[in-house]
């Protein structure tokens, strides 16, 4: 079915493209512009273009950038999403895909029509090593839906957040949060095959062994070659319980050494760090997790051995675990208006041997402003030789087998933000960025706020950039998918 712009009247929606409007066939006859009246194609879901479903998707998790799109479809399918991409290339009107809207600088937005994927929310099947979802399904579901079945399984890289959709992160690249990262690689790495809308309208399968180029750009490519609709994941066994181990420090060196010797540790599962303000105590914290069965639980003293700081330890079911991060954020949205608070997040990747120093130097300028009673600053390692996919880039290999996710994921302190907050941080993420690449040889993670231009996303990309421009130009010739982060402009430049 299809919705017109006035609430609970279903009509035939259509495109005026003289007068550039959605509306229905009575508002086009009305105008007296009935003859250049575009129908829209039945739908499955719904397309929506009232002011309050528009409003809705008019900015992300940063509430720093917004763009209202012309017009809001609800897919139940992925020939509603095909459909409508024909129908906007036919118009020249630009697409943007947005699942759970959790990036900070309007990555997801756009004025034209906005996908909101939410709706494609079914699990159609899971087994002992895989599992396929539609594209909006949130990770929160399917870890339980998994964790429920027989024999017992779980996606092998979770999300600290894990209401997250599976669609937004593997566009993403899908870091590990509390799950995966030290023997797992990104989500990316874990993703058997897609179901894909090109910007053609085409509906594409593939996978590492079929369309390999187009599977290799939608996977950490941003929503810049498709739209994923569909995902079949990898699935592992899953354990029971979760011990971690929770270490402080209040210096650095100490703080990397133990990190370095956890993080090659056989037994330990996961590491993830997290940074305070100077002058907290302690101004750095280790995360250690072992995930086990009761009956064979962990050995504490053969993980903790030659560590330099005493542990205090946490034991708790896996799942209670894993969503950690979901009932804190489900707590700040109904005591704080969460949704609605200001995020310039600051989030790139570190080299091995350079994330020690880069810590060093940024850890002490950090102030409360910084970061805000709801924010965070993580570190997470991943072992380079799992990251398997080309996206999303990652730093020039040094002769560590690490690299570093290091993230300032500022959080302003009320909804009403004082004027000059949000400049002010994008501006220092700009200088940090600039500061870690020139210096360190950082390379963005592109779910925060720094502010590129197409040249600074061609440099981002590197070696992988011939063949991302090549995608772009096979299944989005037009250049009408994924506007928001302007890594294409609409005129496309020449390749190099």
């Amino acid at each position: 079915m299809t919705r017109s712009d006035s609430p609970g009247n279903a009509a035939i929606m259509g495109y005026d493209p003289a007068e550039r409007l959605w509306g229905t066939a009575q508002d086009s006859t009305t105008s007296g512009t009935d003859p250049s009246f575009e129908t829209v194609p039945a739908l499955d879901g719904e397309l929506l273009t009232d002011g309050a479903s528009r409003q809705a998707c008019a900015t992300d998790l940063g509430n720093i950038t917004t763009s209202t799109p012309c017009a809001v479809l609800r897919p139940r399918s992925a020939r509603d999403v095909a459909t409508m991409i024909r129908f906007c290339r036919a118009h020249g009107i630009t697409v943007s895909v947005r699942g759970r809207a959790s990036t900070t600088l309007g990555q997801t937005l756009s004025d034209g029509l906005l996908i909101d994927t939410r709706s494609l929310d079914r699990i159609h099947s899971i087994g002992p090593d895989i599992a396929e979802v539609d594209a909006g399904v949130a990770w929160k579901d399917l870890v339980n839906a998994a964790f429920e079945s027989t024999p017992r399984r779980t996606p092998p890289v979770i999300t600290a957040y894990t209401s997250l959709s599976v669609g937004g992160t593997l566009s993403v690249g899908g870091l590990g949060g509390l799950v995966g990262a030290l023997r797992t690689g990104l989500q990316g790495d874990h993703v058997r095959e897609l179901e894909v809308v090109t910007g053609t309208g085409d509906i594409e399968r593939c996978s590492a062994d079929h369309k390999a180029d187009l599977f290799d750009a939608v996977l950490g490519g941003l929503g810049q070659c498709g739209v994923i609709t569909k995902a079949v994941v990898e699935l592992v066994p899953a354990k029971e319980r979760a011990r971690t181990y929770l270490l402080g420090y209040t210096d650095n060196a100490a703080f990397f050494s133990d990190m370095r010797t956890l993080i090659e540790r056989p037994c330990i599962d996961h590491v993830y760090a997290t940074l305070q303000p100077p002058g907290a105590e302690p101004t750095h914290q280790l995360y250690a997790t072992i995930l086990y069965d009761p009956a064979d639980p962990p050995r504490d003293e053969e993980a903790l051995t030659g560590l330099t700081s005493t542990p205090s330890i946490d034991d708790s079911s896996y799942l209670d675990y894993v969503f950690t991060i979901d009932r804190m954020v489900d707590q700040w949205r109904d005591t704080v208006g969460w949704d609605r608070l200001t995020k310039p997040w600051y989030d790139v990747w570190l080299p091995g041997n350079a994330v020690e120093n880069y810590v060093a130097e940024v850890h002490p300028t950090l102030t409360e402003r910084d970061i805000g009673p709801y924010g965070i600053s993580l570190i997470y390692p991943q072992r380079r030789s799992h990251l398997t996919r080309p996206h999303p880039p990652r730093p020039e290999p040094d002769d560590s087998p690490w690299v570093y996710v290091v993230d300032v994921n500022t959080t302003a302190d009320s909804p009403e933000t004082d004027p000059g907050f949000v400049e002010e941080m994008l501006d220092r993420n700009d200088r940090w960025f600039a500061r870690a690449r020139d210096h360190y040889g950082a390379v963005l993670y592109p779910i925060g706020s720094v502010r590129f231009t197409a040249q600074d996303w061609r440099t981002h990309f590197g070696d992988t950039w011939p063949a991302f421009h090549a995608a772009k130009d096979r299944y989005d010739p037009d250049a009408l998918l994924g506007t928001g982060p302007g890594i294409f402009p609409r005129d496309l430049p020449e390749k190099s």
